[in-house]
């Protein structure tokens, strides 16, 4: 740690100096004011404001209203709204006075908003640029939608982004998993105003989709505080650095001054699923299985104004969740309390103590959590051409998930000098509850100014997260040894990230042709990770002659066996090209050199070209090279957790140990070390408005990742006394590492369909149909099964099997949607809106990890099916989901918004076999993900906007 506050010190020291250093440089501003109207009169609420080659820029209020400063001299002022031509005018700012200018928009023109994203130093329209970028108005959309947070808002907005909740998975239950394309979680970069965002300290563990892989927690950002949202999809590791191999995503803070925004949103689940679906199907009892369940009520409050400070602003905006878990597990079908002489006595047991199956139920859906954060953007002008801006946020969040219910039956019997202590605190057994204390902290500093037609921007971006964990309603088995011990609370520790990054940028447009922008610049990044050791009892054997597994039962405490925090630094260069030939053609490249502290160095490239044949027609490609360094929670977590590992359908409990890629277990079994991944990208698309009103752009990519880093499935002592020995002193019987085990191909088809049609003077609709197509798989030998980079000791060892299985295959190719449609339909009469979404999310499959499909004999047999053997494997067919919102301004400043997710309360398809089950409870599964299985969501939102310089 005092390693980081020192290099943190030192950069905070640089960025001062420069900042004091190029503040001479300062010159004057003036204002630009005035209200943007359509055709017909109207006001325009949310319309984009930007003075070309400025990275500010603003939005209009409700009345159309806007007001921005600007550096003096001529400028070029750019207006654009989603369904109006862009307009774009020659201005004149003169040092300390304010030019008043209104423009009115044409009707249905390019449909595009201003992008800065993708490029370093040019604004361009989302049509105009070499690789696709969507840009999302979250200010706007979040009125007429139900989910709260930024993940969900973008799995049904954003096609090829997939994010759904996880469930009985320990920490993943808290943080949503997020994919761009269908890559991995840690394989898209997260930008907030154009600077890295720090990741999550959790890494997936549990078998969920995106094992293995760490990403970054956007729920921690208050979606109400953002303007906008920009998804480039295409690789740009040569710009951005490592990580950004399926795309980048960047979130633009609001920075509108003299407006007051306040919200609250209320809703909950209202659904009907089936509940007794194996009970019923064992029994042969034809009632309707469904049951009616209202859950998971959502309160959302949110606060914002954006202060003006001279002439600079001040965004502030506080938010408030709480959200309760939902529940939609299975009856129980099976032992419930313990055999007496072979004779099962759940019957009896439960009809004395006025018990039914469903007192035994566990909680299968999304975790509660409650939590707030607050999150500001500043910015200051300084003379014509700088700027001082300060942006950052803090949020804190408490969450409860539950893991496997521990019955009567299978609390251990073998040690009954402390099983009675059990049974006399729990007689009916006990759910386990993990609770997470997460904590994100970021704030970004930084200057930019122009000099000689230079722009110069330097920063310091500093972030850090801590995910702390508890454990509720539970035990140590082996701490019951001695009766009276009940303790039943755990402090099981946690992990924490830190991230601190220095960046200087420069940049110049030279009038070579129709123009040339050159962009170059240095980076300088430190990054720490550590593990929090928990309280002994939550992880200690108290009785080494027991059986029974120690330390807190659901999630053993984390033990930290590394050490101090440990480090490591990047080091990287740039330069960024773009020349306009003609009007019509576009080439860009770009070089980054980038050197690690822990691994070594890397150069990436890329080139990108657009080609506009008329105005109504581009043709656009890019190719580029990518690469991602492994993260620091991969280098250096190291855990002991229960796993519940299917074997012949039936769950077992695992004291799963993961251990460290250069530790004596990975030794001892020939684990490759640790290194980055690499990746060539490819892409072409077109992007075309054949008439008026109309837009369409679509894209096709390749992918290529090699040494893609994975974790792999659990290791056992077996007859190598060395290895046993290493399990046996961490509490484990198993062992997992994180390492470089196989390569992939990506390819996809994406393609964006929108048409705007004002009528009737005061009527509208938008809309827009969003597709894409995924094919994503593990590259495969001549024989057709998966390359797979092993040592010669793993191949001999007889255990590759547990190096990587076809379920880890299956979350690669076909755990998540392969196609992804949205079709959305917003109409606005007046006062009134409407919004109507419909989003078809593609067939998923589930790879069973334990069977060989060429060997039907060893099936499990499904009950579901006279005792069949059959196989586990199964797909799950594609779903639609209908959202439908109703708006309606009440008065000029409030308005209120009703509406529903998932109106027609759909589900996934149910388990067919019950080896899936895990004896009745897990009706959906928990392995593949599509759009979750929660049902129906009913909300009703309200939304104050006072425009205060009125």
């Amino acid at each position: 740690m005092r390693k980081f506050r020192n290099a943190y010190v030192s950069s905070v020291i640089l960025v001062m100096f420069l900042f004091s250093s190029i503040y001479s440089f300062a010159q004057a501003t003036g204002t630009i004011k005035g209200t943007v109207k359509d055709a017909n009169g109207q006001p325009l609420q949310g319309a984009s404001v930007q003075v070309q080659g400025s990275r500010g820029g603003t939005t209009t209020d409700n009345s159309g209203n806007y007001s921005l400063s600007a550096p003096t001299g001529k400028r070029v002022l750019i207006i654009s709204f989603v369904g109006f031509g862009t307009q774009r005018m020659d201005v004149v700012v003169t040092e300390g006075t304010t030019l008043q200018q209104d423009a009115a928009l044409s009707d249905v023109g390019d449909l595009t908003n201003v992008t800065v994203i993708g490029s370093r130093n040019a604004s361009r329209t989302r049509v105009q640029t070499p690789v696709p970028v969507d840009v999302i108005p979250i200010s706007q959309v979040i009125n007429e939608i139900g989910q709260v947070d930024v993940n969900q808002i973008l799995n049904f907005i954003a096609p090829s982004f997939q994010s759904a909740r996880q469930t009985i998975s320990d920490g993943t239950d808290h943080v949503d998993p997020a994919q761009l394309r269908g890559l991995g979680t840690d394989q898209v970069l997260v930008l907030i105003n154009g600077k890295r965002r720090h990741q999550s300290a959790l890494v997936n563990v549990n078998g969920t989709v995106n094992r293995g892989q760490v990403g970054t927690d956007m729920s921690a950002i208050p979606a109400t505080s953002i303007d906008r949202i920009e998804i480039l999809r295409d690789g740009a590791a040569a710009q951005y650095g490592s990580d950004a191999i399926a795309g980048v995503i960047n979130i633009v803070l609001k920075k509108r001054t003299g407006l007051l925004e306040a919200g609250i949103s209320y809703g909950g689940y209202v659904t009907n699923y089936d509940k007794n679906f194996a009970l019923y199907k064992i029994t042969n009892k034809a009632d309707d299985p469904s049951v009616k369940v209202t859950d998971g009520n959502t309160l959302q409050g949110s606060i914002g104004y954006g202060f003006g400070i001279g002439k600079g602003y001040l965004s502030v905006t506080g938010e408030f969740i709480n959200r309760l878990g939902t529940n939609r597990t299975g009856t129980y079908t099976g032992a419930v309390y313990p055999n007496v002489g072979g004779v099962n006595r759940d019957d009896s047991i439960m009809a004395a103590r006025g018990q039914t199956r469903n007192t035994f139920d566990m909680r299968v859906g999304n975790s509660a959590m409650k939590g707030g954060a607050g999150f500001y953007n500043f910015g200051y002008p300084i003379g014509a051409n700088g700027e001082l801006y300060v942006f950052g946020g803090y949020s804190k969040k408490k969450g409860e998930a539950t893991g496997v219910y521990r019955y009567p039956s299978g609390i251990p019997g073998n040690a009954t000098t402390y099983a009675s202590n059990v049974f006399a605190l729990y007689p009916n057994g006990f759910l386990p509850e993990i609770h997470s204390d997460i904590i994100d902290f970021s704030t970004a500093a930084g200057f930019r100014t122009k000099f000689n037609d230079w722009n110069f921007d330097i920063s310091n971006t500093f972030g850090m997260n801590k995910f702390e964990f508890g454990v509720e309603n539970s035990v140590n088995y082996s701490q019951f040894a001695v009766a009276g011990n009940n303790q039943t609370k755990f402090d099981a520790g946690g992990l924490k990230f830190l991230q601190n990054t220095v960046n200087a940028d420069i940049s110049k447009k030279y009038n070579v042709l129709q123009g040339l922008n050159v962009a170059a610049g240095l980076e300088y990044r430190f990054e720490s990770f550590g593990l929090i050791s928990g309280e002994e009892a939550s992880y200690k054997n108290f009785d080494v002659n027991s059986k029974a597994a120690a330390a807190a039962q659901v999630f053993p405490g984390f033990v930290n066996t590394i050490g101090d925090d440990k480090t490591r630094n990047a080091k990287a260069i740039y330069i960024d090209l773009e020349q306009d030939f003609t009007d019509k053609f576009l080439l860009t490249g770009a070089l980054r050199f980038e050197n690690y502290s822990d691994f070594g160095s890397t150069l990436n490239y890329k080139f990108s070209s657009r080609y506009k044949f008329s105005e109504a027609f581009n043709i656009r490609a890019s190719l580029s090279s990518g690469f991602r360094a492994p993260s620091m929670q991969q280098r250096f977590f190291a855990k002991t957790n229960t796993l519940f590992v299917s074997q012949g359908g039936i769950l077992v409990p695992v004291q799963a140990g993961t251990f460290t890629n250069d530790s004596d277990p990975a030794r001892i079994l020939g684990i490759p070390k640790l290194k980055e991944e690499t990746s060539q990208n490819y892409s072409v698309g077109f992007t075309a408005r054949p008439f008026t009103g109309f837009e369409l752009t679509v894209d096709a990519y390749q992918i290529d990742i090699d040494n893609r880093i994975i974790l792999t499935n659990n290791f056992t002592g077996g007859n190598n006394a060395q290895l046993k020995a290493q399990l046996d002193a961490v509490g484990a019987s198993t062992a997992n590492f994180f390492t470089n085990a196989i390569d992939t191909r990506a390819r996809g088809l994406e393609a964006v369909a929108s048409y705007n049609v004002r009528f009737l003077r005061k009527h509208s609709l938008r809309t827009t149909l969003a597709m894409t197509f995924i094919d994503n798989e593990v590259k495969k030998g001549s024989d057709g099964k998966p390359i797979i980079h092993a040592s010669d000791i793993l191949v001999s060892s007889g255990q590759l099997a547990n190096y990587f299985n076809r379920e880890d295959q299956s979350r690669v190719e076909v755990a998540s949607p392969k196609n992804k449609i949205s079709l959305a339909f917003n109409y606005k009469y007046s006062k009134f809106s409407v919004m109507l979404r419909f989003v078809n999310f593609g067939k998923v499959i589930y790879l069973d990890p334990s069977i060989d499909p060429a060997n039907p004999g060893v099936f499990p047999m499904n009950a579901f099916n006279g005792n069949q053997r059959e196989t586990l494997d199964q797909e799950f067919s594609a779903k639609t989901v209908t959202d439908l919102s109703l708006s309606y301004q009440i008065i000029t400043p409030l308005a209120i918004t009703i509406g529903a997710n998932n109106l027609f309360d759909v589900y996934q398809d149910k388990h067919t076999h019950s080896g899936n089950m895990s004896t009745g409870r897990f009706v959906y599964s928990r392995r593949v993900q599509q759009m979750g299985f929660n049902g129906a969501y009913y909300f009703a939102r309200l939304k104050l906007t006072i425009d205060t310089k009125k």
